[in-house]
């Protein structure tokens, strides 16, 4: 069984300074490539030291998270600057979108909006798929991305219902969703319906790490290596075999990132 994580934070104070171990015990679970996602200009130079240290088996995905929408525009300036001379190292903008969790204000929604759709753009550039980050902003994103029509997109840590994926599938987009440890949370009804009546080819495996750690370790620091449990409760989910379904994650996520099979 070969498992990729799609989107994880290695670059987090949480696992940075033990990143080494990590690396290892992920490997010893199968995991055989992950992708460390940036949310910050700062964030940037953690990212693609992981991908220095390990080229391959860590890759690198970078962009500004929705949170510093309000940063001042020369912060902007760089941050895309950085991208563009760092466009052979990245395999994706992310993680960029939406979120109204905090602050539904008009100024942060439409400083958001510009972020988004600017990031949308800088991807379109560099043809590069976008990893998106929508929180409590389901129907914003879906709008902009309807508008914008990137070539191919992932929801990362989906909370979309299935209602609205099927007009996703309707886009001249390619979509695909993020499954991570909320698939193995009791009350996720909304994920379960999704995991159920989504074609297993839509979706990628991925951890968050360190948040979001699957049940039986929920509330625990996440890693790569726990990605099996949510291998199996998708295999589970949709009543076939676990390695059918491995093989299949494995192949989306290789798809998505326009990755050459000869890596792993």
């Amino acid at each position: 069984m070969k498992i990729i994580d799609t989107h994880c934070h290695l670059d987090d104070d949480a696992l940075f300074s033990i990143r080494r171990e990590i690396v290892e015990k992920s490997k010893k679970n199968s995991v055989v490539a992950v992708f460390n996602t940036a949310d910050s200009l700062s964030s940037f130079s953690r990212v693609l030291t992981l991908e220095n240290e390990n080229p391959d088996f860590s890759f690198s995905v970078l962009g500004i998270h929705p949170e510093f929408a309000l940063k001042e525009e020369d912060y902007f300036k760089e941050a895309y600057q950085r991208i563009r001379e760092e466009k052979d190292h990245i395999k994706a903008i992310g993680e960029i979108g939406l979120d109204y969790h905090y602050d539904k204000s008009d100024k942060t929604k439409a400083s958001q909006k510009r972020r988004f759709i600017e990031q949308i753009e800088l991807a379109k550039e560099l043809s590069l798929p976008i990893v998106i980050h929508a929180r409590d902003a389901d129907f914003d994103t879906f709008d902009i991305i309807r508008k914008t029509k990137p070539r191919r997109i992932d929801l990362h840590c989906c909370s979309a219902s299935v209602e609205l994926l099927r007009e996703y599938r309707k886009l001249d987009t390619e979509v695909y969703i993020g499954i991570g440890g909320v698939s193995t949370f009791k009350n996720a009804k909304t994920l379960f319906k999704v995991i159920e009546e989504m074609p297993l080819e839509m979706m990628l495996t991925e951890t968050d790490c360190p948040y979001l750690a699957p049940a039986p370790f929920r509330g625990e620091r996440n890693d790569p290596s726990y990605l099996p449990y949510i291998v199996r409760r998708i295999a589970e989910i949709k009543g076939l075999e676990v390695e059918e379904v491995a093989a299949c994650l494995y192949e989306n996520a290789v798809r998505f990132y326009g990755l050459s099979r000869e890596v792993f």
